[in-house]
């Protein structure tokens, strides 16, 4: 059957904490004014002439947009017709949505009709809004210096905030655009009406294909994740206090830590994604990686609980570091990682 992922399309429906659970957020973008009855989902910047779907909306008037994202990068974009509170994902249905002439039955497994993106951006917007951007863009590159409808006009609004409610003849006039980055960038996106019983659209929204199931969560956010929530508040605390002090090189805190038992130097710490022989390392704190090491077996490996990369030792780790290690470091660790003498060996080695 053609693409249709709804577990990324009822996330939309998701409250703020399950939103969390799944590393996402949601971000108002601002209303879009619907002029016509007709939606358009484009690259604004590359075919803002793209006909609307061909599903004609009663409604007319101002309509919020939303996108969820994932550490900046954008997973969906929503275009609200109803409010959400008053909307169940259980009570919809979703049906691509489709430009004149295009058929689902022409597809194949995991196909879809979508939009291109060239320029990095999507954007919901009436089809009058084309028009009016295009006006615009024709009086914008009449001046002497115009380089594109990017950089003179949308970079300034847009600013660092991924998202722009544009409009293009000014504030205040008829006709605006709800512009967003698309996902990874580059590429071609799909667009799915929900659909109440009635079959009546109450939200059209565009999947940027860069989660699936509705989880942006990768496999190592997963573990990382399981990791945390298997600690208690009080393990977790003390794991960031010895961290800390390896950071400051706190040899008191470290062995008082130590000594109560409930943080150990080879265990990741939580907020800081490393452990606190890392930590020492990292910040060329000889002494405090000293009362580590003495609290443990030999040299162990480091954990591997956050990533599912290649085996890197404590050695290896200090030797790729840019900044020099503090005399005597790298001897401390080798020393740690050597291996133990048995009781007797060198009285039997020179008998």
């Amino acid at each position: 059957m053609p693409y249709l992922d709804i577990d990324n399309l009822q996330a939309v429906f998701l409250d703020d904490d399950a939103l969390r659970a799944r590393h996402l957020a949601r971000l108002p973008c601002g209303p879009v004014r619907i002029t016509s009855g007709r939606v358009v989902a484009c690259d604004p910047l590359v075919q803002p002439e793209r006909q609307p779907f061909a599903r004609e909306l009663q409604a007319r008037g101002a309509f919020p947009v939303e996108v969820l994202h994932d550490k900046g990068r954008h997973a969906l974009a929503v275009l609200w017709l109803l409010d959400r509170g008053s909307l169940r994902a259980a009570d919809l249905n979703w049906q691509m949505a489709l430009m004149e002439g295009e058929s689902l039955e022409a597809l194949g497994d995991g196909e879809f009709y979508g939009y291109p993106v060239d320029a990095g951006v999507g954007c919901f917007m009436d089809p009058d809004a084309a028009a009016a951007m295009a006006e615009r863009d024709k009086r914008e590159a009449a001046g002497p210096d115009f380089i594109s409808y990017y950089d003179d006009v949308l970079a300034g609004e847009m600013g660092d905030a991924n998202v722009v409610d544009h409009y293009p003849l000014g504030p205040g006039s008829a006709s605006n655009m709800v512009i967003f980055r698309s996902g990874w960038g580059d590429g071609s996106y799909p667009s799915f009406w929900a659909l109440d019983a009635a079959g009546e659209p109450v939200a059209l929204v565009t999947d940027f294909m860069i989660m699936e199931g509705g989880d942006a969560r990768d496999e190592d956010d997963k573990r990382s994740d399981a990791y945390k929530a298997s600690l208690s508040p009080e393990k977790s605390a003390a794991l960031d206090a010895l961290g800390a002090a390896a950071v400051e090189g706190d040899v008191a805190a470290i062995k008082a830590l130590l000594g109560a038992g409930l943080a150990q130097p080879n265990e990741i710490i939580p907020s800081f994604g490393e452990s606190a022989i890392t930590s020492a390392i990292r910040m060329n704190q000889l002494d405090a990686l000293r009362v580590l090491l003495g609290a443990v077996q030999g040299l162990p490996m480091p954990p591997r609980l956050y990533r599912m990369d290649k085996d890197e030792s404590y050695i290896d780790y200090a030797r790729r570091l840019k900044k020099p290690r503090v005399e005597g470091l790298i001897e401390l660790l080798e020393k740690a990682a050597a291996p133990a003498t048995k009781p007797g060996f060198l009285k039997r080695l020179f008998s």
